[in-house]
């Protein structure tokens, strides 16, 4: 048993540094001198929101464990989604309309564009076929992942607004990317390569029925989540 136990930690802990890989590109001080006007890339919205109970017990005991701890997740994610419905939350006009104001705050001329993606969860792969033509530099913003989640069941089993979302500028004139960065806010994990912020307390949640018996702290946590990411990109990006 204690074999097995060791086997599945070990093609987990593999299996997540497989997955995980650098998510970076540090922006050279002298890049946003040469930088006045920035094309923000309308935000998609996320194909969900999420809810994932990674401090469950269930998920410390392999494969059946694991089910009835997702199971419960998907109803978790499910109830999380009703109450964004319900709210007629949109995280990525959030994000869109939060950019363009600060970068605007911070100096820089902020245009709005749109572009068709096959995948919004993901950066585009070169944006050679994005009409920008005023633009020094392109900002690109990819939510992987947002909702709420757990950490572990016996240090972190409280639930804590949580997101995924990626970040990157690119040169509009010769589509090289001179800034780039994974945020992860929320739910934190080691093994995964990323720029960790934390949620405040004030968004904890001892217990899901907790979670979802307050929507309006429900939704003020998803605000926290996606202002937190704007304001450490826009202060990369201050001139």
């Amino acid at each position: 048993m204690r074999f097995l136990i060791k086997l599945f930690i070990g093609v987990s802990t593999l299996s997540i540094l497989i997955a995980c890989g650098s998510t970076k590109t540090t922006l050279r001080p002298e890049a946003t001198a040469n930088i006045n006007k920035i094309a923000v890339i309308k935000v998609a919205e996320p194909e969900a929101y999420v809810a994932q109970d990674f401090g469950s017990i269930g998920t410390m005991f392999g494969a059946v464990g694991a089910a009835a701890a997702g199971g419960s997740s998907a109803n978790t994610a499910k109830s999380v989604a009703e109450v964004a419905a319900q709210a007629k939350y949109k995280a990525g006009k959030r994000f869109t309309s939060q950019l363009a104001k600060r970068l605007a705050s911070s100096g820089y001329q902020v245009s709005l564009i749109t572009v068709s993606r096959k995948e919004n969860h993901k950066l585009l792969k070169n944006y050679e076929a994005v009409n920008a033509p005023d633009a020094d530099a392109i900002l690109d913003v990819a939510i992987e992942s947002i909702g709420y989640a757990t950490e572990h069941p016996m240090f972190s089993p409280h639930w804590r607004p949580a997101s995924k979302v990626h970040v990157a500028l690119v040169d509009s004139r010769t589509g090289k990317t001179i800034y780039a960065e994974k945020f992860m806010y929320g739910y934190h994990n080691p093994f995964m390569s990323g720029t960790d912020i934390e949620a405040p307390e004030q968004f904890h949640f001892d217990s899901k029925d907790k979670l979802l018996a307050d929507n309006v702290k429900l939704i003020e946590g998803l605000n926290h989540s996606v202002d937190s990411v704007v304001d450490q990109t826009v202060a990369v990006l201050k001139k």
